[in-house]
This record gives structure tokens, sequence and C-alpha cells, in this order.
């Protein structure tokens, strides 16, 4: 059986090539895998400059890790406590505009100025609800970077980390009454 042989040109550009890409390889460069690992030291998470040289940044980087799940579970407890606290205010609100009956637009002879400022301030309440949702949505896509990375260390902080976040957390949701569900 005869075996295929390759051009010298394509043979000389392979060496080249792996040559350069060895020539790249300094000892600033990170080690990076997509397969499980345990590498701590010379790792690069999110960009190149957050470049771990030593095991007490390795050691920052887990603990990190582990307050990144509990940062998100507080912001979602922010986002459900605010959630909340509008949808009782719009039931006051509501409440009164009843009592009214439109009284005042009757008096006026048109819309009055308390629903101009109603309009505005449901607008800032969506302002500061998508505010949220976007720093949990920042904080959800950082999380799963860091995950990627397969480092055994950052995954088993991410999970503890979301354990502790939930547990801690979450307790408000066990006090909504069977009504509001």
């Amino acid at each position: 059986m005869e075996m295929p042989t390759v051009p010298s040109s394509a043979a000389g550009s392979d060496n080249t090539m792996s040559m350069s890409m060895a020539m790249d390889m300094s000892g600033n460069s990170c080690k990076l895998s997509m397969l499980l690992n345990w590498s701590t030291i010379d790792t690069c998470y999110l960009t190149s400059s957050f470049h771990v040289h030593s095991t007490f940044q390795f050691v920052l980087v887990v603990l990190l890790c582990f307050l990144l799940p509990i940062a998100l579970e507080l912001l979602r407890r922010y986002q459900r406590t605010y959630d909340r606290y509008l949808r009782v205010k719009h039931r006051l609100r509501r409440q009164n505009d009843e009592v009214l009956d439109g009284s005042e637009e009757k008096l006026l002879g048109g819309q009055s100025l308390k629903s101009t400022a109603w309009t505005q301030s449901v607008v800032l309440e969506q302002a500061l609800r998508g505010l949220l949702h976007m720093a949990q949505f920042g904080l959800s896509y950082c999380i799963m970077m860091m995950w990627m990375y397969s480092n055994g260390y950052i995954l088993i902080a991410v999970l503890l980390g979301a354990l502790c976040g939930f547990g801690m957390l979450t307790k408000d949701m066990l006090d909504v009454p069977i009504a509001e569900m």
C-alpha cells in the first residue's frame, strides 16, 4: 500500500505554523481548557488581564465564583420585593381611583394632572425593573462564562454559591399566600 505524499511547500508551512504557535506560548500565557481540569496557576478568567499568577489569587477567584450566584439571588430577591411593592401600590391606586369615580375629571373638564404624574411614575418603575433585569442578565452571563472554564474548583464554588444563595435568599417565596399564586 502506497502512502500519499505531501508536497514540500505544504509540509514546510505546517512546520512553520507549529513553530510560530510554540513561540507564541510564552511564560505569560494562560492555561485554557474546555475539558474538566484542576489547574490553579497561570489560568485566565473572562479576560487576559484577569491572569492568575499565585495560589492566593486563585483563592480570590474561587471566592468570587462563590459570591456571584449569591449576588444573583440577592438581585432576584430585590426584584421580587420591588414587584410586590409595585403590586400593592397599584392596587391602592386603583382603589383610590374607584373612590373618586372620575369627579376630578368632571370638575376640571379633562384629564387630571394626577394621571399624567402616574404615567411618568409607571415609566420610571418599568425603567428600574428593566435595569434590575439587565443586571441579573449580565451577572448570569458572567457566571456562565466562569462555568465554561471547566475548572473543578470553579464549578464547585459556583454550585455551592447557588445552593447558599438560594437557601438564604428565597425564604420569601414560602410566605406568598396561595391566592397570589
